[in-house]
């Protein structure tokens, strides 16, 4: 039992030393901008796991630069948001077969719902529920939501969630500085925490809003309520220049 155990902690200490010799080299800031990049289309890629790792680990290591993991996560995520909205300019988000059912088909209507009625919260919530980001993204593109709109208002968000993900990893790893494969793990598991409990309540909101403007509407007279942001610029798209 204890040579099992002596292993146990020798492979601890190799598994620790490979972290670290990731954390120094020279591309990783590289790979978080690519994985940041990638999740505004494809919402499998472990984008934000990423990021608190790194970040946890420079809290528990000094390495690698958090400002540098933070910047280029913020990069990488304004870079995925904005080729997430050309995608869906081009082909629309019908083609991506988890858009069309499950939770992927809800984040869907989420967004068709959102961007009408109140696009820059939704824009700034909604990549902290699962598959909200993506969706977003692309139903943007889709529905000709004005790009000039768009692209600073993902700015804005995509800074706040990058300074999250950092923040997380840094607040976490700091608890147990003096082991740095522990420190990864707490971060992580209070990563999945703080995103479940964000989709709850993130989620909570935006059903209330919803109810809430479903009233106003039903009390409302058809003059009252207007021309939506989003028929609107359809409507400026189909007349003649």
């Amino acid at each position: 039992m204890g040579a099992l155990i002596d292993r146990l902690l020798s492979l601890t200490d190799v598994l620790e030393d490979w972290i670290l010799e990731i954390g120094d080299a020279w591309w990783v800031h590289l790979v978080v901008y690519a994985f940041s990049a990638l999740d505004g289309f494809f919402p499998s890629v472990p984008s934000e796991s990423t990021i608190v790792t790194l970040s946890s680990l420079w809290s528990s290591s000094g390495r690698p630069s958090l400002l540098l993991v933070c910047l280029a996560a913020w990069a990488g995520a304004f870079t995925g948001d904005n080729l997430g909205y050309l995608l869906g300019s081009k082909i629309g988000w019908e083609r991506f077969r988890f858009l069309r059912e499950g939770r992927g088909r809800r984040a869907v209507e989420a967004a068709e719902r959102g961007l009408d009625k109140r696009a820059l919260l939704f824009l700034m919530t909604a990549r902290y529920i699962p598959f909200g980001r993506t969706a977003v993204n692309l139903v943007a593109g889709a529905v000709h939501y004005p790009h000039r709109h768009f692209w600073p208002r993902s700015l804005l968000s995509t800074f706040v969630w990058a300074v999250y993900s950092c923040a997380i990893g840094a607040v976490a790893g700091a608890w147990f500085e003096d082991n740095h494969l522990l420190a990864i793990t707490v971060a992580l598991v209070a990563a999945v925490v703080m995103a479940l409990l964000l989709e709850r309540i993130i989620s909570g909101v935006h059903r209330w809003l919803d109810r809430r403007a479903a009233r106003r509407e039903a009390e409302e007279t058809p003059e009252e309520r207007g021309t939506s942001p989003l028929t609107t610029t359809a409507q400026g798209e189909d007349s003649p220049s």
